[in-house]
């Protein structure tokens, strides 16, 4: 039987509900299929409801990793259940788990099933540098009219040939050709599969069924380091001429040393300092800043099993974009830079990659006490000069690391914001200083960014109180529709610029400038950026993390 993927088309999905009443006082919704069990699809974001009459309090839980259950506590009433999956059935069989709902001592069991799923021959196919013909295998339960392919939408060395081939029943490929990799390093990309909604539907907002990593080598690829003479050497790229002078390091990782001596390296750190400094108001404070650069060597220049780098830098893959390496070690370069601070210090680590991931780790010093020392890690996403690159480096080195800015994107399957985290948030993070471009209120006179709501002079900045931000649907708010800490299009908006200037002045003079004298500067400097379209998927970001700091 021939499965070759067709083109997009429109689906819908009816569930059949009927009420079912039980002794213990509640009143559900259950899918008529399987009495008792609620059937769900396979896809990220997939969900179901359930309703219910309570007559006292009442608490809803689940054990599965896979799922989300909102709310999941109330008092006497009516009420629905929202069930929605966070992680896509990629298992290759049925997946199931149940919800307990309880009050008043009794608890009724609710099962749930996902009968759809997916299964991939391989979830990360390797390619040799000359490119070339290959398929991806995979074998569902889901309707094909109902799967669609995605590629990111600029990565073009990735087609389709004219091939046709055959596949068993129930099984799918899809054909691709790859072409050759004249560059020195290897470079990834990513198909997704993806339960359709629309044909017009951007990736970004189709519900994922599984990712399938695409790495093809480089010409340099599976060569080894053997001159190690520049390892550790510190080059300075820019001297202060304001303030006290704030360390900023770069250094790389998987990059071996013919691409040291060629000079590649010193382009992509070169690269990555221009591309920092591309917003506001970071792009007019650059003085402030003393910029080095630490070479380091390492011995391939690829990721992964079997492969060594300097800092042992990983990448989750597959829907998510978290990235992290040895920190202990990520130091101990950085002390080569003399006499530095490393507690007032943002470090950067570029991956020897093209892969779309980036993090940020805060740290404080083991007894609750903040640090402004941060690692960004951010691979050279879909090349040096491509503007995804200059965009993750922006808003994980400069929103995350710098401004200490928290995430204002949000995911309806990630429901609503725990209380505990929020009142955590409050007394910790906010407390300090960080994540001053996120709030917990929609109230316009106590919201975090009230001053600028009320000032004629940002009337035309898109300012307002939107509900979503702290990767939460519901639950935190955020001070724009769009942003750089939202779906890293746009610059800042005015919160996360105040947050940036304020951090930058603190660490640079030793002072904490008043709001007028932000405001006067923001007047001088900052122009509205023209929206720029995201290219690449935007879900699931990593959340920037907070760590303790560890030294020898």
């Amino acid at each position: 039987m021939k499965n070759r993927l067709l083109p997009l088309f429109l689906y819908g999905l009816i569930f059949a509900l009927y009420a079912c009443s039980t002794d213990d006082g509640f009143t559900l919704s259950v899918d008529t299929e399987k009495y008792g069990t609620v059937v769900i699809d396979a896809e990220a974001g997939a969900s179901s409801t359930l309703t219910f009459s309570a007559g006292q309090a009442w608490e809803a839980s689940t054990a599965a990793d896979w799922l989300t259950v909102t709310p999941q506590s109330g008092g006497a009433g009516e009420y629905t259940l929202t069930l929605t999956v966070t992680k896509p059935n990629d298992t290759g069989q049925v997946r199931e788990t149940s919800i307990n709902l309880t009050a008043g001592g009794d608890t009724q069991r609710i099962n749930v099933s996902q009968e759809e799923y997916i299964r991939l021959d391989e979830s990360t196919i390797n390619l040799s540098a000359a490119g070339g013909d290959f398929e991806i295998n995979f074998y569902s339960t889901v309707p094909q009219e109902e799967i669609g392919i995605y590629t990111m939408r600029n990565c073009t060395w990735i087609g389709t040939p004219p091939a046709t081939r055959t596949a068993e029943e129930k099984g799918y490929y899809l054909p691709l050709t790859a072409k050759a990799n004249t560059g020195g390093q290897s470079r990834t990309t990513t198909v997704y599969l993806a339960k359709i909604s629309s044909e017009d539907t951007p990736l970004s907002e189709q519900n994922l069924l599984a990712t399938v990593t695409i790495v093809q080598a480089g010409e340099l690829t599976g060569e080894e380091s053997t001159d190690y003479s520049a390892d550790k050497t510190v080059r300075t790229i820019q001297t202060h001429t304001a303030g006290n002078g704030i360390p900023l390091v770069l250094m790389g990782d998987g990059f071996i040393d013919k691409e040291i001596a060629n000079g590649y390296y010193d382009q992509v750190m070169n690269t990555a300092v221009e591309n920092l400094f591309t917003e506001e108001p970071i792009q007019s404070l650059r003085d402030y800043f003393d910029i080095y650069a630490v070479t380091a060597v390492s011995r391939h220049n690829n990721f992964g099993d079997g492969y060594e780098t300097a800092f042992s830098c990983y990448m989750a893959g597959g829907t998510s974009t978290e990235v992290g390496g040895d920190d202990k070690t990520v130091q101990e370069y950085a002390s080569e830079v003399e006499n530095i601070d490393l507690n007032n210090a943002q470090v950067i680590v570029i991956l020897n990659s093209s892969a779309y991931a980036g993090t940020n780790y805060f740290y404080e010093d083991g007894q609750g006490n903040p640090l402004n020392f941060a690692i960004a890690y951010c691979p050279t996403i879909d090349g040096m000069e491509n503007d995804n690159f200059r965009r993750v480096l922006v808003h994980e080195a400069a929103g995350h690391g710098i401004g200490k800015l928290h995430d204002e994107y949000s995911y309806e399957e990630q429901g609503a914001m725990p209380a505990a985290e929020i009142a955590q948030t409050r007394e910790e993070q906010q407390n300090y200083g960080w994540w001053q471009n996120v709030d917990f209120t929609d109230n316009p006179a106590t919201v975090l960014w009230s001053n600028f709501l009320s000032d004629s002079r940002y009337a035309n900045q898109g300012l307002d109180i939107f509900e979503g931000a702290c990767t939460y649907w519901t639950g935190a708010y955020r001070s724009t529709e769009e942003s750089m800490m939202r779906s890293n299009i746009q610059g800042f908006n005015a919160p996360s610029r105040h947050a940036l200037y304020n951090n930058i002045i603190e660490r640079g003079e030793g002072r904490t400038p008043d709001l007028e004298e932000f405001i006067t500067f923001d007047q001088q400097t900052y122009t509205p950026v023209t929206t720029r379209a995201a290219e690449t998927p935007s879900k699931p970001f990593a959340r920037p993390r907070i760590r303790t700091l560890e030294r020898e």
